[in-house]
């Protein structure tokens, strides 16, 4: 009966122990979240140059069997702006080596897609539409937008790892040419920049994503 008892004693501590971990481990990933969001950084760092760039903090991210879902979060002022960004998890290198562009491999359409997440995203609209001097009615389209994905990279994108992948987006919209954005994926930082070719694709990204088709 004394054996008997032991072991039951040692079972039951066994069990606590595990299931402290098991909410430990939560509570830390709660924290991860809570950390970065409450350090969000300003969507852009300085609105002195011709061409600023977008910054976004992925502060949430989510696996699925074929890509990496983010929710990417940065602040106007007080304003929070937030999008949901979702990258494949097959995004070969679109440069060989020797600098030239491999042509079969390089371009893929919706490798990264953008999608609203509510009232967060029409504030991602409105600053951009404020950066850009441009006027704009509507908050962000409820449409996936899935942009012709050329990637600046001579590997592949490896979404497990840290590193640093440059993208360019091609975004249909009703104004013009398809709007030409530079894309910066950073896994080390875990943040998203955009900018956009020149002046001229201003209106055009505005036009992308409130959904002026």
């Amino acid at each position: 009966m004394k054996t008997t008892f032991l072991q039951a004693a040692a079972v039951m501590m066994l069990a606590s122990t595990l299931t402290g971990c098991g909410n430990n481990q939560k509570d830390g990933e709660k924290t991860t979240e809570e950390a970065l969001t409450a350090n969000l950084r300003q969507y852009v760092a300085t609105s002195t140059t011709d061409n600023p760039a977008i910054f976004l903090s992925l502060v949430k991210s989510t696996e699925t069997e074929s890509s990496m879902v983010y929710t990417a979060k940065s602040l106007n002022d007080k304003d929070t702006l937030a999008l949901q960004i979702e990258i494949s998890k097959n995004i070969p290198g679109g440069i060989f080596e020797d600098g030239e562009v491999n042509e079969e491999k390089a371009f893929q359409e919706g490798a990264i897609k953008f999608s609203s997440v509510g009232e967060e995203s029409d504030n991602f609209v409105k600053a951009i539409a404020a950066l850009y001097e441009e006027p704009v009615d509507n908050g962000m389209t409820d449409a996936v937008l899935e942009p012709l994905v050329f990637s600046s990279n001579k590997t592949a994108v490896d979404l497990t790892g840290n590193g640093t992948y440059a993208f360019k987006l091609f975004f249909a919209n009703s104004v013009g040419e398809e709007a030409e954005v530079f894309a910066e994926l950073n896994l080390y930082n875990r943040s998203f920049k955009m900018w956009a070719k020149d002046a001229e694709q201003h209106p055009r990204i505005l036009s992308a994503f409130t959904g002026g088709l």
